[in-house]
């Protein structure tokens, strides 16, 4: 019975740390991105929290939605981290690249509000996966991981690269904000997806793996030609 209270609690507090993630990261990309729109501060940035928001739940829950529409109980249904990611990623790159024909430095504010708000809801799912106990490292290399627990390592460095975006931003920075964010969490993702085994044609499973790392590419390379000089 206590065992079944335990199992209950823990799993309301994966779902909470999940929300939080999602809430939290659209509203700060809400919050930095609200100037693109140069209209009433508030507004703006709560019409842009919801637009970030819908397709970063929408990309969570991409597996849910298909299992139901084909009514296939054999196919994962589980929130997936990588189509939040993939989705969210692209929504951003497709707004910079039109925003890149107005306003250079808009479509890089983009960027790097999404690089700072990508890493914000990276650390709390981090941190559902330990109330889960999913997500372990299958392999260890010698420098990084080591001993260590890989859902650790990954949210310490999301706390850091979180920092310098951040502080990059503060400083006006945007460009620098931009690439640092998201080449950071790239490579916390490749990390991670190397470390379980999951790096893509890994083995055959019932979904794509690796789905997030080109997006997440484009929207660091897209960043680099924004920044680069004349």
């Amino acid at each position: 019975m206590l065992s079944l209270a335990g199992d209950k609690y823990h799993l309301s507090r994966s779902t909470l740390l999940r929300l939080t993630s999602a809430i939290g990261s659209a509203a700060v990309f809400g919050l930095l991105a609200a100037p693109v729109l140069q209209g009433a501060y508030w507004p703006s940035a709560f019409a842009l929290a919801f637009i970030y928001g819908f397709f970063f739940v929408g990309g969570t829950g991409y597996r849910i939605l298909i299992a139901v529409a084909l009514r296939d109980g054999s196919r994962k249904a589980s929130a997936s981290w990588s189509g939040a990611t993939t989705a969210s990623a692209l929504a951003a790159l497709v707004a910079a690249l039109l925003l890149q024909l107005q306003s250079g430095q808009a479509a890089l504010l983009v960027l790097a509000a999404y690089a700072v708000a990508i890493n914000i809801a990276y650390i709390p799912v981090k941190f559902a996966c330990v109330e889960a106990g999913c997500c372990h490292a299958h392999r260890r290399d010698p420098v990084i991981i080591r001993n260590h627990d890989l859902r650790h390592v990954e949210i310490i460095a999301s706390a850091v690269v979180l920092a310098l975006a951040t502080a990059a931003l503060w400083a006006g920075a945007t460009g620098l904000a931009a690439c640092l964010g998201v080449g950071g969490h790239l490579a916390i993702r490749l990390l991670s997806r190397w470390s379980r085994e999951r790096m893509p044609g890994a083995g055959l499973q019932d979904e794509v793996k690796g789905q997030e790392l080109v997006p997440l590419g484009l929207v660091l390379a897209a960043a680099l030609w924004m920044t680069a000089p004349y």
